[in-house]
């Protein structure tokens, strides 16, 4: 990581621009703060400006990942703690993840509440890339259950759903299994301004049209009913509703040529998740997932079963997973990992994209998609020395 001095006011200079729409070659990108002030042509650049050379480099938005239950050795459930925010924003950082939602997965109450609590305190969450809280589980399906503890899961309730909107503040989104829950609750969570998104659910198509408040799903094709001709399931009422759907494309959740239908079925409302978890950006073969032992083999995280029990990817790893192995656009990879997130989140006003007004969230790469340099908030937080030197 990096501690160098960030001048207030400077320009990004020596750099091509994805704007979230096209790349704009021989332009500056002037930062004042935490918000990008303008972006200019070159012979437009103020004279008296302090400069940061951008080495040619490409410039994007951050990525957002909406889905991190842990990364750089920690995870979320282990330890809802202040030092494993900053280890999981410090990781995300050099795979050029600017934003994210911590996720804690199915957990007893008094876990939720510390989450909760921890996340109250922290004045400084969105200087940190936190954009607030992500609920997978505990309302979910015994059936799809996935990696989760079972015995933790259980039916939204009267006192449950208070306190969810109570801390609606916090708690962004809630992944649930909407044929185990009440559909007037679901929709009490959506009216509140909750994100309410289907998964690890079994339900049947009726039963999905039959509920009003679903906006999102969480890791598409996995821990939810699949499509099959006569009962299209999760899957297919995602597809035809056209709900906003993160994916893990690390090849290993969904076959890429699945990534690739489900983009051409969803276009903008499909995004990049990780779902990974404690071993993503290190080297670790074994580690705890949530009071479980767990194992990566080849890249896939399980547990002794075979159970799969998040990821080990980074979004830089997707993006270039998106690019190289599904066959997308450099510019529709980026905004898979950065635009259409925000956009999912209705942040994209603020988030997501490189124009004036927006905040300075920044990341450098090269033309083989390896992360240089990431700005959050303004701030140069990341440098690859060994890059920065060689490049």
């Amino acid at each position: 990581m990096t501690t160098a001095y960030t001048p207030n006011r400077y320009a990004l200079i020596n750099i091509d621009i994805f704007n979230g729409t096209e790349i704009l070659k021989n332009h500056i990108l002037i930062v004042e703060g935490d918000h990008i002030a303008e972006i200019v042509p070159v012979e437009s650049q103020p004279a008296t400006i302090e400069q940061v050379d951008g080495q040619g480099l490409l410039a994007c938005a951050g990525f957002i990942d909406l889905q991190l239950n842990g990364c750089g050795g920690v995870l979320f459930n282990t330890n809802p703690s202040y030092s494993t925010l900053k280890i999981m924003n410090d990781t995300n950082l050099q795979s050029g993840t600017t934003q994210f939602l911590p996720t804690l997965i199915t957990s007893d109450i008094d876990d939720l509440q510390q989450a909760v609590n921890l996340m109250e305190k922290n004045i400084e969450m969105e200087e940190e890339g936190i954009l607030g809280l992500h609920l997978e589980g505990p309302f979910i399906s015994h059936t799809k259950k996935g990696a989760h503890n079972e015995q933790f899961i259980r039916q939204l309730d009267e006192q449950s759903l208070a306190f969810l909107i109570k801390h609606r503040n916090i708690i962004k989104m809630v992944t649930l299994a909407p044929e185990c829950n009440s559909k007037t609750d679901i929709k009490a969570l959506a009216d509140a301004e909750i994100y309410v998104s289907l998964g690890h659910t079994n339900a049947t198509y009726e039963q999905l049209i039959e509920c009003e408040g679903l906006s999102m799903a969480t890791h598409l094709y996995n821990a939810m009913s699949p499509f099959h001709s006569r009962e299209p399931g999760a899957v297919g009422y995602i597809f035809d509703k056209k709900l906003y759907a993160g994916i893990i494309v690390d090849g290993i959740h969904s076959n890429f040529a699945n990534v690739r239908i489900a983009h051409q079925v969803l276009g903008e409302k499909l995004f990049m998740v990780t779902d990974a978890v404690t071993p993503a950006g290190t080297n670790m073969k074994q580690y705890d997932m949530a009071g479980t032992p767990a194992f990566v083999t080849d890249g896939r995280c399980h547990y002794q079963d075979g159970t799969l029990a998040g990821a080990a990817i980074t979004m830089i790893q997707g993006v270039k997973n998106l690019v190289e192995k599904v066959g997308l656009s450099l510019e529709q990879a980026l905004n898979m990992a950065s635009l259409y997130p925000a956009q999912a989140l209705k942040l994209d006003q603020k988030y997501g994209r490189l124009e004036a007004g927006y905040y300075a969230n920044i990341t450098l790469i090269d033309q083989g998609l390896d992360v240089h340099r990431t700005i959050q908030m303004g701030k140069i937080k990341y440098e690859n020395t060994e890059l920065v030197k060689n490049f």
